[in-house]
């Protein structure tokens, strides 16, 4: 049995328009968990951070649930104190649910004293998360992309280009990741196919070369933003935004959180994109955050 572990874990904006389901970014929002064994087999759990309401201070939560889970599978049977000290919105597309299981299977490995591995800890968080590209871009860093093969998940992550701003705004409201798969149809024309196939090629060669000069043409989408426009007032108008130090803009993850790629002041589009939602009677919240090119497995949290 390990002493008390400590793992933190960025927040993460996927699918960045034209990469559905393979590609996400770490944002500087963190998730900071501490896991203290007990002698005995009680759990405990303290939550301290945004939306307390969306989040079980019990040993039904789901941080708790996956490591009591890995370690019973392990042979392990023990109690523990879970601290969890939480920056991400719950619900609004920045990938806190797969913070959390990333944070979970961390923490399990280093309490049971077993090594860390690249592909077996993103295989088993997409498992946990039923998609790869949050929980990749969670345990790199950067700008990450994934694919599923055979029931293994290779992913690959590059730095974001320090030049790069970002300006990332949340709207007051939550939207589950499967209401927003709802609305999306069963199959696309050829034509979309490409139209996103070739924005996808360039979007990851132009990151993973470093280079910075990004266009608003790259995030263009035809699969997903589209169809989940109507749940998310204000998606639409803001997705149409103009402005010269606006670089690319699309919908963070499922939702509804909006993201943009900026130079110069991203607090300047941050403000556009919130007028463009007050403007539908939304709510939102503007952060201040950078890349985050550490990812889970380069940060050590003191305990």
């Amino acid at each position: 049995m390990s002493d008390r572990v400590s793992v933190r874990v960025p927040a993460t904006s996927a699918n960045l328009g034209c990469l559905f389901d393979c590609g996400a970014i770490a944002v500087s929002l963190y998730l900071d968990v501490h896991v203290t064994p007990r002698a005995d087999r009680e759990i405990t759990v303290r939550y301290q951070g945004v939306n307390p309401e969306r989040i079980p201070a019990a040993a039904d939560n789901l941080i708790a649930s996956i490591i009591r889970q890995r370690l019973a599978d392990w042979g392990s049977r023990y109690g523990f104190d879970l601290e969890i000290v939480n920056q991400i919105p719950v619900g609004a597309g920045l990938g806190s649910s797969a913070a959390a299981i990333v944070s979970a299977l961390v923490a399990s490995h280093r309490l049971a004293g077993r090594a860390l591995f690249d592909e077996e800890i993103v295989t088993l968080a997409s498992k946990c998360e039923g998609h790869p590209d949050n929980v990749a871009a969670a345990w790199h860093g950067g700008f990450t992309v994934a694919m599923e093969n055979g029931g293994r998940i290779l992913s690959y992550s590059s730095p974001l280009p320090e030049p790069l701003g970002l300006a990332l705004v949340t709207p007051d409201y939550a939207l589950s990741t499967a209401e927003a798969r709802k609305a999306l149809p069963e199959s696309y024309s050829r034509a979309d196919a490409v139209h996103n196939l070739q924005r996808a090629v360039v979007l990851t060669s132009q990151l993973f070369s470093g280079a910075a000069d990004l266009q608003r043409a790259f995030f263009d989408d035809r699969w997903h933003q589209p169809f989940r426009a109507h749940l998310m007032p204000g998606l639409g108008e803001a997705l149409a935004l103009r402005h010269p130090d606006l670089l690319g803009i699309c919908l963070s993850g499922a939702g509804p959180s909006i993201l943009a790629f900026t130079r110069g002041d991203s607090a300047v589009i941050a403000g556009l994109i919130q007028k463009t939602l007050a403007d539908k009677q939304v709510n939102s919240h503007a952060h201040s955050v950078g890349p985050d090119n550490r990812g889970a497995k380069g940060w050590i949290v003191p305990k």
